[in-house]
């Protein structure tokens, strides 16, 4: 919606009155200043609303996924690509809130024809985040000062910042069902790497089960026998919801900590490993469109981006259990994007998806604390055949009242207060 200016109304309203009444009274000088005023008017006019045509952006960043502590470098090119000059133009590229900037983000420059210049600075990523870097924010003007316009550049670029990873010796949270690779009755895996013995060939073996030393020694040929197994591994249940965690950034993060953290360890010894949780992706918040926004004040400008970053995602963000190292990938960045949201509660999550989970994957609830229907959304799900942990971060008082309960339903209750508690998990 456009905004009358109601200020210029009032001063062409008055300039013209004022050149009705020098006209009528014969006021040649003062008929003739008006005109120049007019036409001095005119003239800025024109010079701000054709500034920031041709203004263009090229933007490079040394790095798009990092760990916290790491430096990532942002060069932003600014070329006038028409052939008349901007007189003046501040370049100033909008910086991620919550990360160290060191370096020229922002200039002032005149704009020759097809000229060009440069910002360049350093980003200290103290943070695990999905950030945008940009746009280009340009503010321009007339010699006089009588007018300004606003506008950013098209260019973007986006930065993952992966969330720290405390290595653990070993993962011995106590469930009711032994954790990692179990041999089991009913042959649902084959384990390559567990041998039971040998036995002569059949039909149909392939050429690397033939086990050469047997071969060699009873003159026929024989294949390996590989003992089966499951990998129990773990599901882990994330609460990212914005009102329990009442706004607490060191708890959430460090239990953003606790999932990456379990989740590298799981995958490291070659056990499957999931992700669901009620946060939001802020990948789906950040607008992917390069459209340039223009506008007459700076204010308006961060209005305009700020109602670009909207969503009205409900679902969870899932990652299947799965084994393997792209499923951790998944997962780390999954976590890295994660942002607390409103739209969905942990227990309601759990009721409408846990039936789509795998019961032999331990389900590892990591929560601020428990409430009733939590509590009985955790209870539904041990009913129902999982094993179900929950890892509690940073809540002693909730943590006292209902440990006790948790036990009594069979659900293992643990309780985590800083990265270096997290370590004693190995224990």
């Amino acid at each position: 919606m456009t905004r009358i200016n109601w200020q210029r109304i009032v001063l062409l309203v008055a300039a013209v009155g004022f050149l009705f009444a020098a006209v009528i009274m014969r006021l040649s000088f003062f008929a003739f200043a008006l005109y120049a005023l007019g036409a001095v008017s005119l003239v800025a006019h024109a010079m701000t609303w054709s500034a920031l045509d041709g203004i263009e952006t090229e933007r490079h960043v040394t790095a798009r996924d990092l760990e916290i502590g790491q430096d990532v470098v942002v060069t932003v090119a600014v070329r006038n690509r028409k052939p008349l000059p901007t007189i003046w133009l501040v370049a100033e590229d909008i910086l991620p809130r919550g990360l160290e900037a060191a370096g020229q983000w922002a200039r002032a420059e005149l704009m020759m024809p097809f000229s060009s210049t440069r910002l360049q600075y350093r980003i200290r990523c103290n943070r695990r985040g999905y950030f945008r870097l940009g746009p280009a924010l340009f503010e321009t003007g007339d010699f006089f000062g009588l007018n300004r316009r606003f506008a950013t550049g098209e260019a973007s670029s986006y930065i993952t910042v992966y969330p720290r990873v405390i290595p653990l010796a070993q993962y011995a949270i106590p469930t009711s069902r032994p954790m990692g690779e179990t041999v089991v009755k009913r042959r649902l895996v084959e384990d390559p790497t567990r041998l039971a013995g040998v036995r002569e060939y059949r039909t149909g073996d392939p050429l690397r089960r033939i086990h050469w030393k047997a071969t060699a020694r009873t003159g026929k040929l024989h294949s390996r026998v590989y003992e089966y197994s499951t990998l129990i591994g773990a599901n882990i249940l994330l609460d990212f919801g914005r009102e329990a965690w009442d706004g607490g950034r060191e708890r959430s993060e460090l239990a953003i900590t606790c999932a990456a953290s379990i989740a590298s360890h799981l995958a490291d010894r070659r056990q499957q490993v999931g992700l669901v949780t009620n946060g939001g992706d802020a990948s789906d918040v950040m607008p992917t469109e390069t459209e340039r926004l223009t506008a007459p004040t700076r204010p308006r400008i961060y209005q305009m981006l700020a109602e670009r970053e909207q969503t009205d995602r409900l679902s969870p963000v899932r990652i299947p259990v799965r084994r393997g190292e792209h499923n951790l990938g998944l997962m780390l960045r999954s976590l890295a994007r994660l942002r607390m949201t409103d739209a969905l509660g942990f227990a309601q999550m759990i009721i409408e998806e846990y039936e789509t989970w795998p019961r032999e994957a331990t389900a590892l609830a990591i929560v601020p604390g428990i409430s009733r229907e939590l509590l009985a959304a955790l209870v539904t799900m041990r009913n129902a055949g999982f094993t179900v942990a929950v890892l509690m971060i940073d809540n002693e008082q909730n943590f006292a009242h209902i440990r006790g309960v948790l036990q009594s339903e069979g659900i293992q209750p643990i309780h985590v207060r800083n990265e270096v508690e997290l370590g004693a998990l190995a224990l």
